[in-house]
């Protein structure tokens, strides 16, 4: 995955600096748009927008760069507070939800879990069965803690992900709206105009006469 980030991120940079800009003769904006829906950059570059056109390159492998750092991140954050879980609480955390996880960080042990859902629900409450693969019992109140200190340094790091997830849609958007833009401005067909006038005839009668330009 590191690798596929630094070639995506390099490949933005060669394309930044090295796609010549096309600004000979009309542009069509579809088109615009669809290179830098595949892209972002590249529509403005085929339409002679150079500038904005590396600018967008490079926000593209830079967002890239972030959401993959991130996940990796997060990837090695779960890890981390699995292991904790397994060494300070003997869980088998393999498989398991995140609820299961949930129950770990609010509760001593399964048995303190299962004792607060027969008190709150009677029996109706779903209590987790006490078997091998679900015990736990954390060895201290600041192992417990620390787990949650753990996980919540994962949900920062899966959160920060997303945001660049979300920084990727809308440099697409931006992008392509941008490159239709630019390609509309090489367009070489006069502008369509409306032309609307009130013409007196002799009699005293106004007619209305509207004439359309192309």
């Amino acid at each position: 995955m590191t690798r596929f980030v630094c070639c995506l991120f390099v490949l933005c940079l060669f394309a930044s600096f090295s796609i010549p800009s096309c600004a000979n003769g009309p542009k069509s904006p579809r088109k615009a748009a669809f290179f830098s829906l595949l892209l972002p950059g590249t529509g403005e570059l085929y339409a002679g927008g150079g500038k904005s056109g590396r600018f967008f390159l490079f926000t593209e492998g830079t967002f890239w760069t972030g959401l993959f750092a991130f996940r990796a991140l997060a990837s090695a954050r779960e890890t981390t507070f699995k292991s904790f879980a397994a060494a300070h609480a003997g869980a088998h955390t393999d498989g398991k939800p995140n609820s299961y996880f949930d129950e770990l960080e609010r509760f001593r042990s399964i048995y303190a879990r299962n004792a607060y859902e027969e008190y709150v629900s009677g029996d109706a409450g779903r209590l987790r069965p006490e078997t091998p693969d679900n015990i736990w019992e954390w060895d201290s109140e600041a192992s417990r803690l620390k787990f949650q200190t753990l996980r919540n340094k994962k949900t920062w790091a899966s959160q920060k992900a997303f945001l660049f997830a979300g920084a990727l849609v809308f440099n697409r958007f931006a992008s392509v709206l941008n490159a239709a833009r630019i390609a509309r401005k090489t367009q070489t067909t006069p502008p369509q105009t409306v032309q609307m006038a009130l013409v007196p005839h002799p009699d005293g009668v106004l007619e209305g006469r509207v004439r359309i330009r192309f």
